[in-house]
């Protein structure tokens, strides 16, 4: 009787892992629904990618669609809010990407409201400019 001979072929080649990439970091508000966007997470293989979303710190939300590219979650109270990527292509994992948002405590007032003034004076650039124009004539 002959003894079972197990063959291993080995081709050199080497499945990569994918690469995870939580975008960038983001400014909201209150009553904003934030999406983030883990789209450009990539696979050099071309394997599907699976994505996998947790909030790391920051006040608890509900982070809605956690499984896509693109999760949601309503924004209830200020902080600061840190997310998690993991992509898998069904064999390897990802190292983890992290991205922040920041949601202050006011809204931060630019002066402008629909390009014009919120006050209804003009903007102080605005004025510098028609004082240079006036300096020069």
């Amino acid at each position: 009787m002959t003894k079972p001979m197990l063959l291993l072929l080995c081709s050199g080649l080497q499945a990569a892992a994918p690469v995870a990439e939580a975008g960038l970091p983001l400014m909201a508000y209150v009553g904003n629904v934030v999406v983030l966007n883990g789209s450009a997470s990539s696979d050099e293989d071309g394997d599907p990618l699976g994505f996998e979303w947790t909030q790391y710190s920051g006040p608890p939300i509900e982070l809605r669609k956690a499984d896509t590219d693109g999760p949601e979650f309503d924004v209830t109270v200020p902080g600061t809010y840190r997310f998690e990527l993991v992509v898998t292509d069904g064999v390897l994992d990802s190292d983890p990407d992290m991205v922040e948002v920041v949601v202050p405590d006011t809204i931060i007032d630019t002066g402008y409201a629909a390009g014009c003034s919120s006050s209804g004076m003009g903007s102080p650039l605005a004025l510098i400019g028609l004082l240079a124009l006036r300096r020069r004539r």
